[in-house]
């Protein structure tokens, strides 16, 4: 016995280690107690005393009582009492195997005592129509208990064991058989738990102990019964039920000799909470999955109250699945947690959180090892008007994209001849080479298809310049390459170089001209030429930048839109975008806006804005901008 009660001791432990609540608030789906009382004659009102006493048990423990109690207790009362419950107590007579009325009937053995057809709204239990045994197959094809439910014999002959009064006491096997009958049903409808008591207010005090405190084992909840005597129990394994255990208890209670009073089977160190809450916690990612911005948290929603979430449980990895430092919190009454990067995020990639080890629910359920994954917002050019775009005669390839980049469907396009179109987008698309145009114009359908930006199907003139402060190296293959010279023309080759083998260079600029890109060479024995390669040559898009310079103004300057509203852009340290916003300037807290510094990023000038509401923000440069000395007025438009 007492490595029964280390088991209990441990489980208990385990939960205080996990942080686990050892007696939970309850849930906001309360725990069920379905009650059924069978018609036992002039017994009936003694047992209704007891199922009021556990009633009352259940119910100060935040349970809720379904109550079918002779001379109510039909079938379609009992089955709508038993729906869902989690605890099912039956006071009653009692049919059990073996018995001395013959063989195995499982038809009408190890049930319930139900009103019979003649019952006529009386408590009366003769076999001729007021009583109908309803056995374990009956039960198991038509009762829908919850998952996991405890079902618990309160007064019911044969249930712990004993036998009838009068009959020859039970000997340890027949007293296992009734146990291991009676019990078989329970375990097959998915039960966890059965008990089978004699004393009295055995089944209230059987509550009590187990809706108190649900973190202890069945076993514990068995052994705390104040008639228990550690002497008088015996265990052995359950036939019909793999890994379940039968307990009798063979003690003296009344005034007779020892009997089979108390019984169970089960798992004693499986607890209630456990047994009834079958479902491990999951997570829900709430952040953007797609378009998610470089510095914005990552968020998931867990589906109930959990420990054990931290930056071991949660990891950041990006698409090499490489570890991405970031801080792990978790608001334990909203049950999110909000996973930051302690660093932006590249723009244009793709990211996962990876948890489960060590989550754990409030029973210490584990959450299954999951993985998020997420998108970056694409790297986009800051475009304020649509780009003008020809594609070039010939068959071209059109994708459309989910929001992650993702490809959802293909076509494609043949042009006879030039064709003029406007892309309303110019972004660096997750796993895929070079740039993009989203094509705006609709009159022919192309409105939202995608196309890689090429010679084929470009911009015209130049589109696009960087840093490569990496100085990356590019391979060129055995060949006379062509170095071009990048003028306000275009490109134009000044001479050729002759390379024998692979010949390792290093680039120090790209630009795009006319849809093809350019890399500058840094060497000085090439004569700062340009030489031109495919975009999937070599990846330089990581390591670029697109801030060319910053110009400090050398004074404050006022900002003055010319018109109703403009475009506004956050850049990164590398000129990136990441994130734009549309000003109407009547909605402005303050419409004056001033700039101490202007900014070249790609093959536009931006004002960066020095304060108010807009801090931070760069406006395109232009015509549709003036920049006012502070106490000048700006010039009348036109």
């Amino acid at each position: 016995m007492s490595r029964l009660f280390r088991a209990a001791l441990a489980a208990l432990s385990l939960a205080a280690a996990l942080g686990l609540p050892i007696t939970p608030a309850h849930a906001a789906q309360p725990t069920k107690v379905a009650i059924i009382v069978g018609p036992v004659g002039s017994l009936t009102p003694t047992y209704l005393a007891l199922a009021d006493a556990a009633a009352r048990a259940a119910e100060q423990q935040g349970a809720i009582v379904a109550r079918a109690w002779s001379p109510h207790a039909t079938k379609a009362n009992v089955l709508a009492a038993v729906a869902d419950a989690n605890v099912i107590v039956y006071f009653g007579h009692g049919y059990g195997h073996p018995s001395p009325y013959g063989g195995l009937n499982r038809a009408r053995q190890n049930g319930w005592g139900l009103q019979g057809p003649r019952a006529h709204g009386t408590h009366g239990d003769s076999l001729g129509g007021e009583l109908e045994y309803v056995g374990e197959d009956w039960i198991v094809a038509n009762a829908r208990p919850a998952p996991g439910f405890v079902m618990i014999y309160s007064n019911t002959c044969y249930a712990p064991g004993a036998s009838e009064g009068g009959d020859p006491a039970a000997t340890p096997g027949v007293a296992a058989q009734r146990v291991a009958h009676y019990s078989r049903k329970v375990f097959a409808m998915g039960g966890s738990a059965y008990y089978a008591t004699d004393f009295d207010r055995g089944a209230a005090d059987l509550l009590t102990r187990l809706l108190g405190n649900r973190a202890a084992g069945f076993g514990s909840a068995f052994a705390s019964d104040h008639r228990f005597v550690p002497s008088a129990l015996t265990a052995q394994a359950h036939p019909f039920a793999a890994g379940q255990t039968i307990w009798l208890h063979r003690s003296k209670y009344t005034d007779g000799p020892p009997n089979y009073w108390y019984a169970f089977a089960g798992n004693p160190d499986l607890s209630p909470q456990l047994a009834w809450d079958r479902t491990a916690p999951t997570a829900t990612l709430t952040s953007a999955a797609a378009d998610h911005g470089p510095v914005a948290p990552v968020t998931l929603q867990f589906s109930e109250a959990v420990f054990g979430v931290d930056a071991t449980s949660l990891r950041l990895v990006d698409a090499s699945n490489e570890p991405v430092e970031a801080t792990v919190a978790l608001d334990a009454e909203t049950r999110v947690a909000t996973i930051t990067p302690a660093r932006p995020l590249e723009l244009s990639a793709r990211y996962s959180i990876v948890g489960g080890d060590g989550i754990r629910d409030a029973v210490g359920r584990a959450m299954k090892a999951t993985t998020w994954t997420f998108t970056t917002r694409f790297d986009a050019d800051p475009l304020v008007a649509d780009l003008s775009v020809v594609l070039e005669g010939g068959t071209h390839e059109l994708l459309k994209l989910a929001p992650d980049g993702s490809m959802t469907e293909r076509r494609t396009l043949t042009v006879s001849d030039r064709r003029w179109l406007l892309a309303d987008r110019r972004v660096r698309i997750v796993g895929r080479d070079g740039s993009w145009l989203r094509i705006a114009d609709d009159d022919q359908r192309l409105g939202g298809w995608w196309i890689a930006e090429s010679s084929m199907a470009h911009g015209l003139g130049l589109v696009d310049e960087a840093l490569l402060p990496d100085r990356p190296s590019v391979s060129l293959p055995r060949g006379r390459h062509p170095l071009y010279a990048l003028g306000p023309d275009g490109p134009e080759v000044h001479r050729r170089l002759a390379v024998a083998g692979p010949l390792e260079v290093v680039v120090d600029r790209r630009r795009v001209v006319d849809g093809r890109t350019f890399l500058h060479l840094a060497d000085p024995e090439h004569g700062g030429g340009w030489v031109e390669l495919a975009p999937d040559v070599v990846s330089t898009e990581s390591g670029s930048s697109r801030l060319l310079g910053v110009e400090p103004r050398g004074a404050l300057v006022r900002l003055v839109p010319s018109g109703a509203s403009f475009t506004a852009f956050r850049f990164d340290a590398d000129g990136r975008v990441t994130a734009r916003r549309s000003v109407d300037v009547a909605d402005l807290l303050s419409p004056a806006l001033t700039s101490e510094e202007s900014r070249r990023i790609g093959i536009g000038s931006y004002a960066v804005v020095a304060s108010g509401e807009l801090a931070g923000w760069a406006i395109p440069e232009g015509p549709q901008l003036q920049a006012v000395p502070i106490g000048l007025d700006p010039v009348p438009a036109g």
